[in-house]
């Protein structure tokens, strides 16, 4: 009986572990600079790094649209 309730307590504290939710490191900025250029700005902050980018609207548009369709097959 007690290692039952051993094992019962054991896999309850496992899951609960596996459940935790992870920081989230990378966040990112848009801004417009043109009618058709945008500045993308990604801050690491588990690494510390800044990463500046600039690209046509079109092209930022088209990767939104590609990591929303990734993240509704997951």
């Amino acid at each position: 009986m007690k290692n039952l309730i051993i094992i019962l307590l054991l896999s309850i504290s496992l899951t609960a572990n596996a459940q935790e939710k992870k920081e989230k490191c990378v966040t990112v900025k848009v801004e417009k600079i043109e009618n058709y250029r945008v500045k993308i700005i990604k801050t690491n902050t588990c690494k510390n790094t800044i990463t500046i980018s600039t690209m046509l609207e079109k092209e930022w548009v088209a990767r939104k649209k590609k990591r929303k369709t990734r993240k509704r097959k997951s």
